[in-house]
Order: C-alpha cells, then sequence, then structure tokens
C-alpha cells in the first residue's frame, strides 16, 4: 500500500505517517457482551477513516494500469473502459475471449505482487453480442476455472446473457419492496404525520 502512494506521487511525509498510524492498529471483535483480546492489523485500510476510499483507490488503481498496458479490454474512442472498479468489486470487459483471459491473468499477477486473493467462487462471465449462443471453455482466474453464466450481478443489477446488454432489476426491487413492507408492517403507529 505505501508503495503504491509513493507511485501515485503522494509525498512521503504523508506516507511516513500513515505508516506509523497504521502500525499501531488494534483490533478486538465484539460478539454481543462479550470482548475478545486486542490483536494487530497488518493490512487492508482502516474502517471508518475518511482516509480510506482515497488510500484504497490509489492501491487499486494499480489494477486499472496494468490492465490498461496490454492493449486489450473495451474502449470508447481513447478512454479505457475495460476495468470498471467500485471498492473490492471488479468488472473486466473485452470484446474477445482471448482479451478477457490475458486480463484476469494480468488480474492474478498484480494480486500476487500485492499479496491479494480473488474469491473464484465469486467469480463469473457472461457474454454480451453475436456470440452469446456459442458454447465457451470457461476462462481461467489463479489457475481455477471461471464459468460462464446467463446472468451475473454485478452492483445489485443483473447483466443478462444476450445479442445486446440487457439490465434485469426485477431482483432489486423485489428485494427493495420486501424491506419497504417489513418497515410498513412493523412500523405502523410509531410515525403520526401532521398536515
Amino acid at each position: 500500500m505505501y508503495k503504491s502512494l509513493l507511485d501515485a506521487g503522494v509525498p512521503i511525509i504523508i506516507v511516513d505517517v500513515l505508516c506509523n498510524w497504521y502500525n499501531k492498529l488494534h483490533y478486538a471483535v465484539r460478539w454481543n457482551t462479550a470482548l475478545s483480546a486486542q490483536f494487530s492489523v497488518f493490512s487492508g485500510v482502516r474502517q471508518g477513516s475518511c482516509l480510506s476510499p482515497a488510500i484504497f483507490n490509489v492501491f487499486m488503481n494499480v489494477f486499472i494500469k496494468q490492465l490498461k498496458q496490454l492493449g486489450v479490454g473495451c474502449y470508447i474512442s481513447s478512454l479505457f473502459l475495460g476495468c470498471i472498479l467500485y471498492a473490492d468489486d471488479i468488472l473486466l470487459l473485452s470484446p474477445s475471449v482471448i482479451g478477457l483471459q490475458a486480463m484476469l491473468d494480468k488480474c492474478a499477477e498484480v494480486a500476487k505482487v500485492l499479496l491479494l486473493e480473488f474469491n473464484v467462487e465469486k467469480s463469473h462471465c457472461v457474454v454480451i453480442g453475436k456470440k452469446c449462443a456459442s458454447n465457451i471453455a470457461p476462462m481461467n482466474l489463479c489457475g481455477n476455472p471461471v464459468e460462464w453464466r446467463e446472468s451475473i450481478k454485478y452492483l445489485g443489477v443483473n447483466l443478462q446473457r444476450g445479442s445486446s446488454i440487457k439490465f434485469d432489476i426485477n431482483p432489486t426491487k423485489r428485494a427493495f419492496y420486501a424491506a419497504c413492507n417489513t418497515i410498513f408492517l412493523h412500523g405502523s403507529g410509531l410515525i403520526k404525520l401532521h398536515c
């Protein structure tokens, strides 16, 4: 993480302060009324800190830079859109299976250097375009197969396999309505509006 910050141009004095701060972190786990012994954490960003998203973005930007240098993936004009990141959720976009495999190989290589691991069980592929009816062999990530699916879920939206891009927001709508119904069921009589 510190090397990523230095490579991004963050002044060394700031990196030294962050290094000192992170080396003094101690955590404990609370379960109901029980509290565990304190333990040190030497990886990850500090939970709840306003700096954590920015530090994490600098750290994860290494993936985008490395994938862009491959020269594969999707582009709009000269804008690279082959890798879309939200926190630790990564969406790779490639117009070819060969390009996608190259991107997966690069992700595995970068993750190894950064001491990160991918959860291959949560990784899936979907085909959108002319070849959507083709039977394609599984992709490979860190020596494990990544299966092709009829749909994948990314940030709560289902992307469906097909000749053109299709979104299925019905599962998200159902979850929203279920949450609202639960609130209304358990909250009736608690709030009275005066007009």
